[in-house]
Order: structure tokens, then sequence, then C-alpha cells
């Protein structure tokens, strides 16, 4: 099993993360910080956590990579069969992996587990956030409909356990037209067409956002979001679990998805009636 924590000056709050890490039930823990490059003291908080924990590697990188970059490193460095993202602004409980291991055992057929979660704003409000939508759903072609809607609390399963396989199933978390953009999306969407999600109805993992959060910087206009669409057509393409005919259904249910109003409605009609 392996903690995966990419992290960019973090230095004023990673320390509850891996303090959190630390507390785990679960032994045999591997736990791999990508510092990239930060310019306050991450590494040096980190480099004093590795030395009081031997199952700690810190991996300092050379140029600044950004998350994505920095993620599929640490994924691909990992030595787990098991792994998840512990982010830097992030507090696992204790039973955090005891939980979604033992969920991930007990089916077979599943490619991610995951709990319910709790938010920190940055307003000071607390928020439960659970993501329900794929509870129950075995088909491939359904969980893809359900991320392709993108539902509220869709990037709630990104705090999850997921198997190596799915990664290499994936590929790692692909950049869309205009970088890194919610690109957890894309790679969610392409998990959930290797496999089922399994939700631990618990809250057993709790974030805290920061001024900097980079989710909080992001600007959601329509040429962000038009890439984003275009990059899950890509990743629908990719999928190895999906036959022709279904992927041309999910891409065509996305597409009109994109396109939305500006298709004119006999062509709505007609692909509604070809199931895309």
């Amino acid at each position: 099993m392996s903690a995966l924590v990419p992290t960019y000056n973090g230095a004023a709050f990673i320390g509850r993360t891996l303090d959190s890490l630390a507390a785990q039930t679960w032994p045999n823990l591997e736990v791999l910080i990508g510092d990239d490059r930060s310019t306050d003291d991450t590494l040096a908080v980190v480099e004093r956590f590795a030395a009081a924990h031997p199952n700690v590697r810190v991996l300092e990188r050379d140029t600044n990579l950004g998350w994505l970059r920095n993620s599929n490193e640490l994924m691909a460095e990992a030595r787990g069969e098991l792994m998840f993202f512990a982010f830097h602004d992030d507090v696992v409980a204790p039973t955090y992996v005891e939980a979604l291991v033992a969920a991930l055992r007990a089916d077979p057929d599943a490619v991610l587990a995951f709990s319910d979660m709790e938010v920190h704003e940055l307003d000071g409000s607390v928020e439960l956030h659970v993501f329900d939508q794929l509870d129950g759903v075995r088909s491939r072609l359904e969980r893809g409909r359900v991320m392709v809607r993108r539902p509220g609390d869709w990037w709630v399963p990104n705090r999850g356990v997921f198997r190596a396989s799915g990664f290499a199933a994936v590929g790692g978390i692909h950049p869309n037209e205009r970088g890194e953009y919610s690109a957890d999306w894309t790679w969610l969407l392409g998990l959930a067409l290797t496999g089922a999600f399994v939700r631990v109805p618990e809250v057993l993992c709790t974030k805290y956002y920061q001024s900097g959060s980079l989710s909080k910087k992001w600007p959601h206009d329509a040429a962000q979001r038009l890439a984003l669409q275009r990059a899950g057509i890509a990743e629908i393409r990719r999928s190895r679990g999906l036959s022709r005919i279904e992927k041309a259904r999910l891409a065509g249910h996305l597409r009109r998805r994109v396109l939305g109003r500006r298709l004119p409605g006999g062509l709505k009609r007609v692909l509604k009636r070809l199931g895309l």
C-alpha cells in the first residue's frame, strides 16, 4: 500500500496530513512524498518527517512539474499494489486505509474504494460531501454516463484507494488543451470505465481548503469547460473496457452535453434515438 503525497508550498499545513498517515491502523504503508520545488520550508518539513519514519521516501524534483506530472510520477514510483492520494491539505482518519482496503477486498471487480468527506471552506463553514451516484452501478457504460454528467460531488472518489492496475489501464492523469484544469475528472472517468467504485458510507477524509488551493484559482470559463469535455471524449476512446459501439454512444452523450443548445432540434432527436 502506497500513500502518495504531491505537495507544493504546504509547509504551514502538511504536518497534519503526514501525522494522519503515521496514525494509520494499516501496517506496511509506504509514504511517497513528491515536493514540487517548493519555495517555502515544505522540503525541510517532509525531510524531518522522513528521518523519523523509515517507511517514508521523499522525491525532490529538479524542476517544478505541476500537480499533474508530480502525481503521475508518484504513481509510477509507488511500490504498492494499492495506492491513494494524500493531498497536503487533507487529513485521513486512522482507519481510512483499513476500511477502504476491506471494501476493495470484498469486491474483486472494484478498482477504487472511497468514503464520504467533510470539507472545511475558506469562510470557516464545514460541509459534508457524499457521492452516491455510483452505488451499485456495475455496468461500465452506466458508470461512464454518471461521470459524464459530472454530478455535484464527482471529485470525492479522488480521495479513495485504487488499484495500481487501474493506473496502468488508464495511463495516469492526462492534461487537456487548457493544461491541468480539472484533469482529475477525466482521471476518474477513466477509472470508472475500468472497474466499479465502492463507497464506504462514513467520513474518513477531511479536506481543509487553503487560500492558495489550486481548484479555487482555476478560471471556470467556457474555453476551459470545452477543453475538458474534449478530453473526456479522448478518455472514452482510450478505454479498454468498452466496445466500439459503447464508446460511440458514450462519446455521443458527452458531445451533446458539450454542444448543448447549439445543436439543431432535429439532430438532437436523431442522436437521442441512436442512443448518442
